[in-house]
């Protein structure tokens, strides 16, 4: 039904209309005293013009019938997930229509299937976290076991109190993360960038670390400009840096060396992290930063593999990026950049 149809139509519904007139004042002139061959004349044109009508209302109904036909159909086969041919370069209104379900249909496919992955997503999640904390509820369900038996000594006793407490130790860590970890991807967290004195975050990340660094000898170096101010959340990124330097403890061998420091760049300002530890595999650049994911090589370590995700979200969110540079048995640098901003920034 293209433009051209519809100004026929009403062309026609025009006729109709001046027949139906034509046919009433033939009426009253039929009445008239007029003679009888124009009063024949009249009375053929109107029925005429009463036929053209009902004519006209029988095509008009069987081409709003075709047209619904038409859509119904074409619904149909969207909804079975087929992309109907035709149309495409009519100037017709149901090639309009077409255009508009279309649209539709993609945008709830596209809607169907971020369901589906956020479906996934969440599932893979409750089953890493199942994962994460069975091997300290098995360990302490175990050791208790062993406390209750009147035949250990008073050695073993202390030695299993002390395995309870640290894989309890070890769970509350892991729901601690979890909990983070959840509430940043669920949107809970906001991070709020504001001008503040980066050397205040990283002295209190390198102060979260430092028991751990002095019991293994590790020297930590901070070259950074006291007064310099850079826009980020102080407290998630003081998380975020802890989260680099304490990966950093925990995988350089006693008597290493820790060396953070602190170059402001144009649009950036680039906070280095340097370790001399066990280095990482070019290979697993992209993987360390993935939920869960630990090296082989460091499954004996303490550590649940969620420090690094973390640190990239807290970055990213705040328009910022992390790289890494790495060798095996020489050490690991981590790049921090986060933007320099005019005005702080809120995600």
């Amino acid at each position: 039904m293209n433009k051209k149809i519809i100004k026929e139509n009403m062309a026609i519904v025009v006729m109709a209309a001046l027949g139906a007139v034509l046919a009433a004042f033939v009426l009253v002139v039929w009445n008239s005293p007029l003679n009888l061959a124009y009063r024949l004349a009249f009375s053929a044109f109107a029925g005429v013009m009463a036929g053209g009508g009902i004519l006209l209302w029988k095509v008009l109904r069987r081409q709003v019938m075709d047209f619904s036909d038409d859509v119904c159909a074409y619904v149909d086969q969207l909804s079975k997930g087929k992309v109907p041919s035709g149309y495409a370069d009519e100037d017709t209104l149901m090639a309009k229509l077409k255009t508009r379900l279309d649209k539709l249909a993609d945008r709830t496919v596209s809607e169907a299937k971020a369901q589906a992955s956020l479906k996934a997503e969440i599932q893979k999640m409750v089953s890493d976290i199942s994962h994460q904390l069975k091997t300290p509820i098995a360990n302490i369900t175990m050791y208790s076991a062993m406390l209750k038996d009147e035949d250990i000594t008073p050695a073993q006793r202390d030695r299993f109190s002390r395995a309870v407490s640290g894989q309890a130790q070890k769970l509350g860590f892991l729901v601690d993360v979890l909990a983070k970890m959840s509430r940043m991807e669920s949107g809970l967290i906001h991070i709020k960038a504001q001008p503040a004195r980066i050397y205040d975050t990283i002295a209190a990340g390198v102060m979260e670390i430092t028991t751990a660094a002095q019991k293994k000898g590790i020297r930590i170096r901070v070259e950074c400009d006291e007064h310099l101010i850079v826009y980020h959340d102080v407290k998630w990124t003081r998380e975020a840096l802890f989260n680099i330097m304490d990966n950093g403890v925990k995988y350089t061998p006693n008597g290493g060396t820790i060396s953070i420091t602190v170059s402001p760049w144009e649009l950036f300002t680039r906070i280095d992290i340097a370790d001399t530890g066990i280095g990482i595999s070019p290979e697993h650049f992209e993987d360390i930063f993935k939920r869960f994911y630990r090296e082989s090589k460091v499954h004996l370590k303490e550590g649940a593999g969620i420090g690094l995700y973390l640190s990239r979200e807290i970055i990213s969110r705040q328009g910022g990026y992390i790289q890494v540079r790495s060798k095996e048995n020489e050490g690991s640098v981590f790049s921090i950049f986060l933007p320099n901003q005019d005005e702080p920034a809120e995600k």
